[in-house]
């Protein structure tokens, strides 16, 4: 195992560049950022107290983050986090003399949390995960340590045979040419589900087994959603480890329900996004923009209610399957999207079991019905309405671009 020495010394390759990165964050004030060209600048000054001071940096940016709209956080506020972070990593090694086990789970915390409130530098935009590939050695779990519930891989699959006689079912190609799908679908906005187009996927067979998640990130800190849906008064988001998401949430039998819903988990950890491929329906775009890589990862019976999103999504599904039922914008007025303006794209209508007292148009609208199953892609047009159950342990990824 690599001594604390030389897990330092591979970290400091990064300081050059983060220290020309200092520029980048020139409108913070004068206190901190002293205080960062220091112990950048003077790293054998660092001691354990100094970690401290880096700290109440990084809650600070947190706390200014924090305030109003995250969309219009100013950007030296975040890359300051991500700077900090970096600084952090470096003492917490350098005052460290071992490498033990809460050494390493420290040292993941500290680089997620830059991850997940910091953002990109200019110098070097990968640098908290590139520190994660320098550390990830360090962590590697034995397969025999797991729990004999891990290690079970029984996904709990039952497809809920309801009665469907009032959805018209969508739409299933096998691997359709590019320009058949963009002349019948991209163009028309029409729902479709593409078969085969993913079974060059390594995902589709590793992520059958929950050991790799653990053994591959099982120290990584994610935000889980715990709750029934986002629409719920109960509903909250907390920081966990991977490890703990699966063994307390994916096989879980009592309290909330836990979803890794939305998460940007391929930007967090790379070495996820190598078992995966853009599909290549991915190129009919308008902007130069990168498509937005989402994971959807839970136990049975997580939801997403019925809501839309302005972008073109390829929803992938790699493991389990999940219920869909998707509307055209044409219905909205039939059910009965929120009034509030945070919820504005997610309506009131349940389409498994509809309160027709409550929502009495809802049967003027049309509802089209899948169940999405593994190596299976659903194209969902900008705006259409879609609601999503999980039958399974399922892990889904969803492709958004414009």
């Amino acid at each position: 195992m690599a001594t604390t020495t030389e897990s330092f010394n591979k970290l400091m390759e990064f300081r050059e560049d983060v220290c020309s990165s200092l520029e980048e964050i020139e409108e913070l004030d004068i206190a901190c950022k002293s205080l960062l060209h220091r112990y950048l600048e003077d790293i054998d000054s660092v001691e354990s107290s100094c970690i401290i001071k880096i700290q109440s940096i990084i809650d600070y940016m947190y706390e200014k983050v924090n305030i109003g709209n995250w969309k219009e956080v100013r950007l030296f506020l975040r890359k300051t986090i991500t700077i900090a972070s970096y600084l952090k990593l470096l003492a917490h090694f350098k005052c460290s003399t071992e490498v033990t086990e809460s050494v390493v789970k420290e040292s993941f915390k500290i680089i997620d949390f830059g991850i997940m409130f910091g953002c990109p530098l200019d110098e070097e935009p990968r640098l908290l995960q590139n520190c994660a590939a320098l550390l990830s050695p360090l962590h590697a779990k034995p397969i025999g340590n797991l729990d004999e519930k891990i290690m079970n891989n029984n996904f709990d699959i039952s497809v809920i045979e309801n009665d469907k006689k009032n959805t018209v079912p969508i739409e299933v190609l096998d691997c359709p040419s590019m320009e058949h799908f963009y002349k019948n679908y991209i163009l028309k906005e029409v729902p479709v589900i593409l078969d085969n187009c993913i079974n060059h996927w390594p995902a589709l067979t590793k992520w059958k087994d929950q050991n790799y998640f653990i053994k591959l990130a099982g120290l990584r800190t994610v935000s889980i959603e715990l709750g029934r849906d986002y629409t719920d008064s109960d509903w909250t988001q907390k920081l966990m480890t991977i490890e703990e998401f699966v063994k307390n949430h994916i096989y879980q039998s009592n309290g909330p329900t836990g979803y890794m819903a939305q998460y940007q988990l391929f930007e967090q950890i790379p070495e996820l996004k190598d078992d995966i491929v853009e599909p290549e329906y991915c190129c009919f775009t308008e902007t130069n923009d990168p498509v937005d890589i989402m994971a959807w990862y839970g136990p049975k019976g997580t939801v997403s209610p019925l809501h839309h999103d302005p972008k073109r999504n390829l929803l992938a599904q790699v493991v389990g399957e999940k219920q869909l039922f998707l509307f055209s914008p044409k219905d909205s007025e039939y059910l009965y999207p929120h009034e509030h303006e945070l919820l504005n794209n997610t309506a009131r209508v349940d389409p498994r079991n509809p309160d027709m007292e409550k929502h009495p148009k809802y049967p003027e609208a049309k509802a089209f019905y899948c169940v999405l199953r593994p190596g299976q892609m659903l194209y969902i047009p900008p705006k259409w309405w879609h609601f999503v159950e999980s039958l399974s342990i399922s892990f889904s990824v969803s492709f958004w671009w414009e």
